[in-house]
């Protein structure tokens, strides 16, 4: 009777610490899934966003973001552009929304009549622009700006912000640069 009860003991507790394995394993599943849902790794190409983001550094993209449509001016984006090269995914910051009215200036670049503060700017901001954002559309310019393909130029233009695939909030590579993309 001894043998059946340690038996029936044991079998309990492999029970027990299969079903706490099986719940730590869905548990880890279920986090997985939400994450590759609401945040993909993307691998950055190019030097448009030096010195903020570098060539080959791997940012995660919050896709949360464009399911609610909700930018702002200094929120760094993702999105596709197409070109004679193809289809390439591209990393920008917003300048400014839909309404503002937009300069650049000798001395910076306007929004609404103010010069706005930009320390992660890499070389000096020129190009000819003073406009309006139109409806739905978004105004970006890499952080590199001699180095930038964006939308002071006429083969890029002003994004749609249905166009924008999420925000890229958290570099993950490398590693000794881990940490929030602003």
């Amino acid at each position: 009777m001894p043998n059946d009860e340690k038996k029936s003991k044991g079998e309990i507790d492999l029970n027990k610490h299969l079903m706490e394995w099986g719940n730590a394993i869905l548990r880890a599943a279920v986090i997985i899934l939400v994450l590759f849902f609401f945040a993909w790794p993307m691998r950055l190409m190019g030097s448009s966003m030096e010195p903020t983001m570098g060539d080959g550094e791997i940012v995660l993209m919050n896709r949360f973001a464009a399911m609610q449509g909700h930018y702002e001016t200094g929120d760094i984006v993702m999105f596709h552009y197409y070109d004679a090269e193809g289809d390439k995914t591209v990393v920008k910051r917003i300048i400014a929304t839909e309404g503002d009215a937009i300069r650049i200036l000798e001395d910076g670049v306007e929004v609404n009549g103010t010069i706005i503060e930009e320390p992660y700017v890499s070389g000096e901001t020129t190009g000819l622009v003073d406009m309006t954002v139109p409806e739905d559309m978004v105004f970006v310019m890499g952080d590199n700006r001699p180095h930038s393909k964006d939308s002071r130029s006429s083969d890029l233009g002003q994004v749609p912000i249905k166009a924008l695939l999420g925000k890229a909030q958290v570099r993950i590579w490398p590693l000794n640069s881990i940490g929030l993309t602003r």
